[in-house]
This record gives C-alpha cells, sequence and structure tokens, in this order.
C-alpha cells in the first residue's frame, strides 16, 4: 500500500514566482494564489527569476509575446531546476513540450483552473521528492528488477 508522508497542508505552504512583464496578469494571478492560500512572488525580468528561483517551489511563466520565454524555461531547466513549471498563454501544446515546463495555462486565466493546476503539480512533486514514488511504481510491478533485466 503506498504511504504517503505528506499532508495537503505543506502542499498549501508554497512560495510561487510569477515571471510576467503584464501587471494586470501579475495582479490577477497573485489574487487568485493568494485566496488559494500560496504565497506569489513576481519576478519582472528573467534575471530576477534566475536568482530566486532555488527558493520557490513553483514558476508561472508568462509566455504570451514572443519574448524569449520558451527559451527561458529551457534555461531554468538547464541551471537545475527541477520543480513544476507552467507557461501561460501559448500557442499550443508544442511549444509546452519543446520548454520543458509541465503544464500550461490558456488566457484568459479562469480561477479553478489555476489552482487544480497548481495543486496537482505541487501534490505530484512531492510524492517524487518523498521517496514514495519508488513504492507507488513497485505496487504496479508484476515483476523483479532483476527478472526484467535478463529479458
Amino acid at each position: 500500500m503506498l504511504e504517503v508522508n505528506f499532508s495537503f497542508q505543506e502542499v498549501m505552504e508554497m512560495n510561487i514566482l510569477v515571471v510576467s512583464d503584464s501587471a494586470f496578469r501579475w495582479l490577477k494571478l497573485a489574487k487568485i494564489l493568494r485566496e488559494a492560500d500560496y504565497f506569489p512572488q513576481l519576478a519582472e525580468k528573467k534575471a530576477e527569476a534566475i536568482n530566486l528561483f532555488p527558493e520557490v517551489d513553483l514558476i508561472l511563466v508568462d509566455g504570451e509575446g514572443n519574448n524569449g520565454n520558451l527559451e527561458f524555461c529551457r534555461e531554468l531547466r538547464c541551471r537545475g531546476y527541477h520543480r513544476p513549471l507552467i507557461l501561460m498563454g501559448l500557442e499550443s501544446l508544442e511549444d509546452v513540450r519543446r520548454s520543458g515546463a509541465d503544464e500550461w495555462l490558456e488566457l484568459p486565466l479562469f480561477a479553478p483552473e489555476v489552482v487544480m493546476k497548481v495543486e496537482l503539480l505541487l501534490t505530484r512533486y512531492q510524492l517524487w521528492t518523498n521517496q514514495t514514488m519508488s513504492n507507488f511504481c513497485q505496487s504496479f510491478c508484476t515483476i523483479s528488477p532483476s527478472q526484467a533485466l535478463k529479458n
């Protein structure tokens, strides 16, 4: 049986970095995230986000317009950011795949969708980092690792 070693309250006490140069989008996201008991921070410039990313649990990147945010997401991954990453306002799912993001949000933002995707990604990340995923994966295995290597 899968044993989960974290509480939902731990998931809710997360810091979220919003990388956007749109004051309107920042204000809307900050309101949505605060109402869901998250702690949003704003980085208007990519350099600010690079300095802050080791301290945050999830990053939302504004992908609207051609301002290099797909490349910025790849740069975050190359710098070792392995936590959840969400892009907003992209044209296609292919852009998300190429960027290294985990998820995307369409514009205009819909508060329940934002909260749901943030909660799902943070919960999934908590599962992976609490070393419970190996037990979870083992529950689906029908052969031992040594048998798998022989095949």
